[in-house]
């Protein structure tokens, strides 16, 4: 083989070489939206730690102002003054047991709910106890709830039912047994109604506003029903001062004085 010819081979077996050796690998810069996503991986969590800090440890969501909403008897300056501690404190940081033990005393408040605000208004939304008959206690008359609470002195405008009771409320079973019979009458009926009496074997009587007619009505069980039969039997127009039966109210019995 002549020489040209052999250096001709060997500068093809010397480029053929050359081409199947591996490439090295060439440095890329790292894109915009590599780099944000890497920086919001790191940085996010820390972020969300520094504010969980900033909220607890900060005066950022800090109580400035107490809101009351709902009361009616119970006077919001009263509340406000009870709440004055939580004043500065994060909104984050008070809960429903921190304000409960502010308001214990206020035996007004039957339940109660808070809405935060941001940045800096906390609003106590109170229900008050709703009187339902009047109890007299030394000589005086007093607002109870169903539960046997103490609301009020009643005043001439108040048109509550009179319960003829002197025992504890909140023990004794006359009162309950009153309270179930109130509450299963229709508002209509409820009205109605001048004073309740229970007996020793917890059936009760009423005693009607305008007619002053005696009402039998024996347990609390068919409320609605013994009502009915109630209103339709004044609206035949028994006359003032009857006797209505309507414990068994499929067999309602009406009796009239001196009969």
């Amino acid at each position: 083989m002549k020489r040209p010819e052999r250096e001709l081979i060997g500068r093809e077996i010397k480029r053929v070489k050359n081409s199947v050796k591996p490439k090295s690998a060439k440095k890329t810069k790292p894109s915009g939206f590599r780099i944000l996503g890497t920086t919001l991986f790191v940085a996010g969590p820390i972020a969300l730690i520094l504010l969980v800090v900033a909220t607890l440890f900060t005066p950022m969501l800090a109580i400035e102002q107490i809101k009351v909403t709902g009361n009616d008897r119970i006077k919001a300056s009263k509340v406000m003054g009870a709440l004055e501690e939580l004043v500065g404190k994060p909104l984050t940081t008070v809960s429903q047991d921190n304000v409960a033990d502010l308001l214990a005393d206020f035996a007004l408040i039957e339940t109660f709910a808070l809405q935060a605000e941001p940045p800096h208004t906390l609003t106590v939304k109170i229900r008050e106890r709703q009187p339902i008959v009047i109890l007299v206690r030394g000589g005086k008359n007093y607002l109870y709830d169903a539960a046997g609470v103490r609301i009020d002195v009643a005043n001439a405008k108040d048109k509550y039912p009179y319960f003829r009771f002197t025992a504890d409320p909140l023990k004794d079973k006359k009162y309950k047994t009153a309270m179930d019979v109130l509450l299963s009458l229709p508002v209509s009926t409820y009205k109605q109604v001048f004073s309740i009496q229970v007996s020793d074997q917890l059936t009760t009587d009423l005693i009607l506003r305008k007619s002053d007619s005696r009402v039998i009505w024996g347990n609390a069980k068919q409320g609605l029903l013994k009502a009915e039969v109630l209103n339709s039997l004044i609206k035949t127009g028994v006359k003032p001062g009857v006797t209505i039966d309507v414990s068994s109210p499929k067999a309602p019995v009406v009796t009239y004085p001196n009969y």
